[in-house]
């Protein structure tokens, strides 16, 4: 399967969280472009440069057409960052699924038949595949919306009963 990072935004909270190794270590493909990653602070490269090495997050460059095509997203959607856009296009360029918590992106990928994941979802495969506890799911999940992100905005009934899930697995 192949994931593609959206805008920084699930990199820095996984990286604030401290939980790089685990989030790598799914069995998933990671995806995720220069544009984005130019983004993040220089000590968060420096946090994901050994897993680009390692080739467990590949960086993806654009040609001009692609570039071209990040220019029309952002026209198209002013409100959207060239971030935004280039997930968008990375996503497409290695047919992935896109992994953002960016509500106004996700819907906008989703009305053009793009499959999105989110924070949920990361959590519940590093539960599922065994890299995590429920417990331990339910410790990051809460310091991520109460600490890290407070304005993550994660649907309320979809979380909850994540928690109740995870709460009840060892």
């Amino acid at each position: 399967m192949r994931v593609v990072v959206n805008d920084a935004n699930i990199l820095i909270d996984i990286v604030k969280l401290k939980m790089l190794s685990q989030f790598f270590a799914q069995e998933h493909s990671f995806y995720t472009s220069d544009i984005i990653l130019e983004e993040l602070h220089h000590e968060q490269q420096q946090e994901l440069q050994p897993y680009i090495e390692e080739g467990k997050l590949r960086v993806i460059s654009f040609d001009m057409d692609e570039l071209m095509l990040i220019g029309e997203l952002q026209s198209e959607k002013p409100q959207f960052s060239e971030q935004d856009c280039s997930a968008i296009v990375c996503a497409l360029k290695v047919n992935g699924k896109l992994l953002t918590s960016d509500n106004t992106l996700r819907k906008f990928a989703e009305f053009r038949k793009m499959i999105v994941r989110g924070h949920l979802w990361v959590f519940d495969q590093l539960v599922e595949q065994g890299i995590i506890a429920g417990n331990q799911a339910v410790e990051k999940l809460r310091v991520l919306i109460k600490e890290i992100n407070p304005r993550l905005g994660l649907p309320p009934k979809e979380s909850e009963a994540q928690l109740a899930a995870w709460k009840g697995l060892k």
